[in-house]
Parts: C-alpha cells; structure tokens; sequence
C-alpha cells in the first residue's frame, strides 16, 4: 500500500477506499501515509466529496514529522488538492514548503529527491498553466516530462503531457500538440484514466486542436468525453470554454454563452481567478460583435487585463469591432501594441493579427501592404492546420483579401489553401444572399446613416447633419452596402425594408427584433 497508493488513487480510487477498508484498524488508524493514500483516493471524486481529500492531508501532515520523507509527498498532493479546488495561491504556498521540507527531509537516497522534483515541477507547471503564464509553465512541464516514465505516476504523467499539449496550443503548435495528446492517450490505453480528471487537460488540448482546424466531428465527440472526465475538476471551467469555442463557431450563441455564464460562475470562486475566465470574456465579446452589440462588446474588452505576449491578445478583438464598425484607423490603432511586439507575439494569436492588418491595409488602399500581411497569414495556416483566424475578418473583406491572394504568384499548397477558402467564404455569401439576410450587423451609426438616405437626404447634407467628413461618409456607405449585400442607396432603403429594419435613428442594432430577422441576421 505504501508503495502504490500515489497510482492506485488516481486509477482506482474506489477500488483502493475498498481495500483500506479491509485492512484492521489497528493496522492503519494511526497511519498517517494510509490516511493519506484514502484521501488522495478522493481527489478523483465528483463535487464537493473532492474537498474531503485536503481533512486526511492535514491530519497526515499533522501527525508526520516535518523532516519525514513522507511528509513531503503528502504535501505535494495536498498541493494538488489545493489547484483541484481552485486555490491557486495557497497550492503555490504548499509547493513552497514542500521545497523547504525537501531540502531537510532525511531522504532515502537520489531516487527520491528526483521523484519529489518532478512531482513538484508538475504542480507548479500546473498551477503556472492555470494562472495562464504559458512560459513559466512550459519549462517545469517539460521537466517533468522528461522524469515522467520513471519517476511520475501513470496518472501524472498523463496530466503533464495534457499540459504540455496546452502550451503548444498557445504557442501555435497544433501538431505537437497532437502528438502529446496522442502520448497521453498510448499512457493511458488499458486504464480508467481517459475517464478521469487527469485526462482531462489533454481532452481539451485534443478538443481545442480540432477546433482551431474546423473539425468538428471530432470536436463533438471530444466534447461529450470532456464533461465525463472534466466534472467537478479544476479543468471543468476551462473544459466549458473550449467547448463553447466550439458551439460559437458553429453559430449556436445561446449554447456557447451559457457554457461561458457556467464558467464564469466557477471561476468566481477561485483565489486568483483562472486564465479561462479571461479566455471566456474575449469570447464572449466576440459573439456580442457578431451580434452588432458593439457597446456591450467594448464594456468587456476594455476590462480585460493585458498579457506580456497577448497569449490572449484583447486588442485583435478590438480592432475587429472597430473594423465592423468601419473606424479603419481606430483598427489600426488596437493592433499597435501588436505590431511593437513583433515576432515576441504569441504565435497562436499571432496569424489573426496578421489578417486583421491585412484587411486594414487593404481598406487604407495599400494593396503591397496587404499582400505582405494576408501572405504571412495565409502560410501559417497552412503550416498549422489552423483555420481560427478566418472569422476574424468580416466575409466580405475575406473574400477580397483571397481573390487578390489568388491573382499572386503562390505555392501550389497555398493556392489550394486559397481556393478553399475562396470556396467557402462564396458558399456562405451566396446563402447568406439567397435567404435575403445581412451579411453583418450595421452599427448605430450605420442606421442613423440609412435613416437618413431613407428620407431622401444628400451624402453631402448627412455629412454636415451628423457633422463627420464626407470620407467618413463614403466609408459609412460602403460598409452599408457591403453588409446589406446591394449596390447602390435605393438598392439599400428598400432591402432594409423588406428585413423590418429599425431604420431610425434609435435603433441600437439596426435590425428588426422579431424573431424571423433574428434569425436571418
């Protein structure tokens, strides 16, 4: 028992409660490694029954003696127990004295002072991972990895390649990143694991990888093995936004904001907060500009705290809006702290700004620009498999940046990415077209615009009325145009019309709120 109960409780934790039990009490009541193997058995266990784990940690603790080898392995799952609920702070307070009780621990040789540094590099990496600091985190793991075949339990080691699998997301790396989840999953073959919270970091990452490269199939079965093996863990929460990544993209908003209000709940109760909460609020401000909310969009935007690499990256988010709204220069300005940090950006974030400057080059009319931006783009695509960036860019730019990239001297693989791409964006217009609905929400300016063109108004006179240039002017009516699918300003009125549009100037999102134009926008 002493010497397989760190893997028994994450194999078989109801299997090894059963077997404590059979035990004499006599023989194990005052053990303080047995009482801590029972409540590391619940570490694995469902809703608050997890919480039982940190009592027998405790209790072990406060019995053994502080230079007691044992006391340090206990310390490190107590640890563990701390990040399983949440409690980031006090799990790194944990590691720190554990590191302390190392250094005096009257060890049993070098065997065991390596087992306690990959475990320990394990729970930091884990708990650096959780706080969303991916370069603290990818050293520890990959140390730990590196220890993992020997000096890690089977369930641990399968928790450190899902973590590793997380942070080559974040660096782009949609291949490794695969190919640590399809470590993970040649550990776990033959176990219980795959169903287990131990799993469940690389679930996510497999999930995250499948949606970034549009499979959905894939995705959904990952989906429902995440919430098996996720529930009541720390990874739940996050577990809930990759999943709802998945549910926006496939337009089912209702579904995805819901996953993120779960999320957002759990990690109210955290100390600190998780990187998913802020993860979950960038999404969310991405389905609330898809929705043409654009103030409600910016309230949470502007609240989100920046990262030192934009492994987040709030500001392509911004210059999205901005972008939608048809403020170019505004645009331009969200993605400055992206430009000055170069080739330090984040890589996974890294591609949309890329399109995003792209498009803003392109509405500037500087085509050379463009090119150069859309091409970078274009290739790390290509490299990754990743097709996220596509859904940064309003359709119809999109399909303008790919029908220039189509007419430049390519790759035949980038040709072929392009065509692709081209395909779908015409396959979305053409439906978007035939159901007689908007391409994209039109902002409030937009309406007071088209209120006006309504009334028979002069560009010129509306320019001097809402008191802006007549360049302004012409940028507010070719995103109208755009966005209503028609070419000319009766083509526009009429077809604004035939929608229901609020075309006053107190509409807030410029489309009728019934549920038939709901559903066509």
């Amino acid at each position: 028992m002493r010497n397989a109960w760190r893997g028994l409780s994450a194999e078989s934790p109801a299997g090894l409660r059963e077997l404590i039990e059979t035990i004499p009490d006599e023989a194990w009541r005052d053990d303080p490694v047995i009482a801590a193997a029972f409540g590391a058995s619940y570490r694995t266990a469902r809703g608050d029954r997890s919480r039982s784990a940190l009592a027998y940690f405790e209790a072990a603790l406060a019995t053994l003696p502080a230079d007691d080898p044992d006391a340090v392995i206990v310390r490190l799952q107590s640890a563990a127990a701390l990040r399983t609920l949440g409690r980031l702070d006090d799990a790194d307070d944990a590691l720190d004295l554990a590191a302390e009780q190392a250094q005096a621990a009257s060890a049993p040789g070098i065997e065991w002072r390596v087992t306690v540094r990959a475990m320990a590099a394990l729970q930091r990496g884990m708990v650096q991972l959780h706080r969303g600091r991916y370069s603290d985190a990818a050293p520890l793991l990959a140390f730990a990895d590196g220890l993992g075949e020997r000096h890690l339990s089977r369930a641990e080691h399968v928790e450190c390649l899902g973590g590793r699998a997380l942070i080559a997301i974040g660096a782009g790396e949609l291949d490794d990143a695969a190919g640590f989840v399809g470590q993970a999953r040649s550990i776990a073959e033959g176990t219980l694991l795959l169903r287990s919270p131990f799993a469940a970091t690389a679930l996510i990452a497999e999930l995250m990888v499948a949606v970034e490269r549009l499979d959905s199939d894939t995705a959904h079965r990952l989906e429902v093995e995440i919430a098996a093996a996720a529930e009541g863990s720390d990874w739940e929460p996050f577990g809930w936004i990759a999943t709802a990544r998945l549910h926006a993209l496939e337009r089912d908003f209702s579904g995805a904001l819901e996953l993120i209000r779960r999320a957002g709940e759990s990690y109210r109760g955290w100390h600190p907060a998780g990187s998913g909460a802020a993860l979950g609020e960038l999404l969310r401000a991405a389905i609330l500009i898809r929705h043409g909310q654009g103030d409600a969009a910016w309230q949470v935007l502007s609240e989100l705290p920046s990262d030192a690499r934009h492994d987040l990256c709030a500001g392509r988010y911004i210059a999205q809006l901005r972008l939608v709204n048809g403020d170019v220069e505004g645009a331009s300005a969200a993605l400055a702290e992206c430009d000055a940090l170069g080739e330090a950006h984040a890589a996974r974030t890294l591609a949309e700004v890329q399109l995003l400057r792209a498009a803003i080059e392109a509405e500037r009319g500087n085509p050379v620009e463009s090119a150069l931006w859309c091409d970078r783009s274009l290739h790390h695509m290509q490299r990754t498999g990743t097709r996220s960036p596509l859904v940064m860019v309003p359709p119809l730019m999109l399909r303008e940046l790919m029908n220039q990239a189509a007419a430049r001297r390519q790759s035949p693989e980038i040709a072929t990415l392009v065509e692709r791409i081209r395909s779908a964006v015409d396959a979305r217009l053409t439906a978007a077209g035939d159901e007689g609905g908007m391409l994209a929400p039109l902002t409030s300016r937009e309406t007071i615009v088209l209120d006006q063109l309504r009334q028979g108004k002069t560009v010129a006179t509306i320019a001097q009325e809402l008191f802006v240039s007549g360049n302004t002017m012409k940028t507010h009516l070719r995103n109208i145009y755009r966005k209503l699918g028609v070419g000319s300003r009766g083509e526009a009125v009429r077809k604004a019309q035939t929608l229901g549009l609020y075309v006053t100037p107190g509409s807030p999102r410029g489309h009728s709120a019934s549920p038939e134009a709901d559903a066509l926008h």
